[in-house]
C-alpha cells in the first residue's frame, strides 16, 4: 500500500474521531512509579505489546521521544480499531495510518506472505534478513543495532520472558521491530517490520530464538520509514492528549552496550 502524508485537515479529523485500546492497569501503575526505571534507555520493549524499539547512539532526544510516542500510539490505535487475528490487513492498515499521522513517511508498506526456504534457522535470523532487504544503504548500521538489541534481550531472562509472553498466544505469534537511526541531516529513520506467525505446536521456551522456522508460517509488512518532524510537531499535542500518559510508561527500558 502506498502511504501518503496527511494534510492538516485530515490529521485533525483523524484525531477528533479516534479510539484507542483501553490501557491495561499495569500501564497506569508504572506511569506513577520509578520502579525498575532505566535512565535514558536505548532499547524499549512493550510491557503489554510485542514491540521492540532500539535507538542508535546518535539519535537525538527529540527523535527518540517522537519514536517512543509514535509507536505507543500506533500500537494502541491499531489494537483499538481492528482484530489482528481475524482481520490482519485491517490491523496493519490502522497501524500505518496511525504512524503517518504521527509524521512517519512510508513509501511502501505491504502485508504479504513471507516464504523462507531455509529450515535450520530461527526467527531472529529471519528478522535480520528482512531488515537487510528493506534498509538499503542503511542496512549495515541497522543490522549492527539490531544485533546489539537481540544480544541484550537474550542475556536478560526478564526481557526474554516479557517478549515471549507478549508475542505468543497459543499457536499464534506476532511482533513489531524498529531499529532507529539518525541520518547525517538529523532525520530519524527506521525499518518497520511487523510479522504475524502461525506456530505448529504450543511448546514452551523462547520461541523467537529457539524454534526452527520450518514449524512456522509467516506473514510480514516491512518498509523503510522516515520521520517528518514538522508534521510530528504539528500533531504532537493531539498525540499526547490521545495517549493521556507518558509514553515511557508503555515500555520497559534497557541499556544497550556501548561500542568501544
Amino acid at each position: 500500500m502506498e502511504i501518503l502524508m496527511p494534510t492538516a485537515d485530515e490529521s485533525r479529523a483523524f484525531f477528533d474521531t479516534l479510539v484507542l485500546a483501553p490501557k491495561k492497569p499495569q500501564i497506569s501503575r508504572f506511569s506513577s512509579t520509578q520502579e525498575d526505571k532505566v535512565d535514558d534507555p536505548d532499547l524499549l520493549l512493550g510491557k503489554d505489546a510485542p514491540v521492540g524499539v532500539a535507538f542508535a547512539d546518535n539519535l537525538s532526544d527529540e527523535n527518540s521521544q517522537a519514536a517512543m510516542d509514535s509507536v505507543a500510539f500506533a500500537e494502541l490505535y491499531a489494537e483499538g480499531n481492528a482484530d489482528l487475528k481475524n482481520d490482519p490487513i485491517g490491523w496493519h492498515n490502522k497501524y500505518a495510518l496511525a504512524m503517518r499521522n504521527c509524521g512517519w513517511y512510508m513509501p511502501s508498506y505491504k502485508y504479504m506472505e513471507h516464504v523462507e526456504r531455509r529450515t535450520n534457522i530461527t526467527m531472529d535470523v529471519v528478522v535480520m534478513d528482512v531488515i537487510k532487504a528493506v534498509a538499503g544503504r542503511n542496512a549495515p548500521a541497522m543490522l549492527s543495532l539490531l544485533g546489539s538489541a537481540f544480544d541484550t534481550m537474550k542475556s536478560d531472562g526478564e526481557l526474554v520472558t516479557l517478549f515471549d509472553n507478549n508475542s505468543k498466544n497459543g499457536k499464534s505469534a506476532d511482533f513489531r521491530i524498529l531499529p532507529c537511526l539518525q541520518s547525517a541531516k538529523g532525520t530519524a529513520i527506521t525499518s518497520l517490520l511487523a510479522m504475524d506467525c502461525e506456530l505448529s505446536t504450543q511448546q514452551g521456551g523462547a520461541w523467537f530464538w529457539k524454534w526452527n522456522v520450518s514449524s512456522i508460517k509467516m506473514k510480514k509488512a516491512a518498509a523503510m520509514v522516515e520521520l517528518n518532524m514538522r508534521l510530528h510537531e504539528r500533531n504532537r499535542e493531539f498525540i499526547h492528549e490521545a495517549l493521556d500518559m507518558d509514553s515511557e510508561a508503555f515500555f520497559k527500558g534497557a541499556k544497550l552496550p556501548k561500542k568501544a
